[in-house]
């Protein structure tokens, strides 16, 4: 026999997760329990939900897995998270966040700090679940991991009523993790295909403009060898300076508004400009062409 707390922790070392930030507090106790004895996984405990939750985000763009948030008391605790969460789905960053919440008998009772945790996470995440039964602990957790880290990724919360973390459940065969999947690799009809390489192999001012997907998908050194073939700059949207290493010689900085001088002349000066893992926004485009080229 286990305790759903236990279950959730177990899942967490079948997920790889090294690093867990969060705050204790009563409703999540038996996953705080967990993990005091799992050598494996380590606990940063944080001040307020609200920094842990910006900590996990940035571990999650740093690292390109999971960064995982536990929010150890329903209510407050959990709704401290929520601009962390906000952010993290803008930048399309893969955060776990469990939340303790209120016991399954304690619903619309209301209960001390009742809140409708699902509701209130729905807009702000790709997916919110509330879990229905103990014997689903396992299950649902590795469900929050598979969709957070799938493209596009982005933010998830998962809400542990804490009469189910105490619950014993019986130990049953591990469910392996399911990790990051994808479908199968991104590809256009290859018409259109040559189409663009023949625009890039005619262009007199090519300009390849990387965004977040380059970054996130870890795809820097490819697109530095397209760009060396077609001796091509390379500039990137704002907030992704990082996409490319800055120390390499095609590299021209970001563009847009907020960029700089030279990258925004060269987006207003490119006959073909190859957008690779950008949406050309707010931030890039001010919604206008006065930085890039029509």
């Amino acid at each position: 026999m286990t305790t759903g707390g236990q279950v959730v922790v177990e899942a967490l070392r079948a997920e790889g997760v090294r690093h867990v930030f969060g705050l204790i507090g009563s409703a999540g106790m038996e996953i705080f329990d967990a993990l005091h004895g799992e050598p494996s996984i380590r606990f940063i405990g944080v001040r307020d939900e609200r920094t842990g939750t910006h900590m996990a985000d940035g571990y999650a763009r740093a690292s390109g897995a999971a960064g995982v948030m536990l929010a150890g008391q329903n209510g407050p605790g959990a709704t401290n998270l929520v601009t962390g969460l906000a952010q993290a789905q803008a930048a399309f960053s893969p955060v776990v966040a469990l939340a303790g919440s209120l016991s399954s008998a304690h619903v619309y009772r209301d209960a001390f700090q009742e809140v409708d945790q699902a509701a209130l996470f729905r807009p702000v995440t790709k997916k919110t679940w509330l879990v229905p039964q103990a014997s689903r602990i396992g299950e649902l957790t590795r469900e929050a991991f598979r969709t957070a880290t799938t493209p596009r990724c982005g933010p998830v919360v998962l809400n542990l009523p804490r009469d189910l973390l105490a619950a014993t459940i019986e130990s049953a065969s591990p469910v392996a993790p399911r990790g990051r999947q994808a479908d199968g690799p991104c590809a256009a009809h290859p018409a259109l295909i040559e189409h663009a390489a023949q625009l890039l192999a005619g262009a007199e001012r090519p300009l390849i403009l990387a965004g977040g997907g380059v970054k996130n998908g870890r795809h820097a050194q490819a697109t530095l060898h397209l760009a060396e073939t077609l001796s091509a700059p390379v500039a990137t949207s704002p907030g992704h300076g990082d996409a490319v290493p800055g120390t390499h010689p095609l590299y021209a900085g970001q563009v847009g508004p907020r960029g700089n001088a030279v990258a925004t002349a060269l987006a207003r000066e490119a006959d073909v400009i190859l957008a690779l893992g950008t949406r050309l926004g707010f931030n890039t485009t001010f919604y206008t062409y006065d930085h890039l080229n029509a």
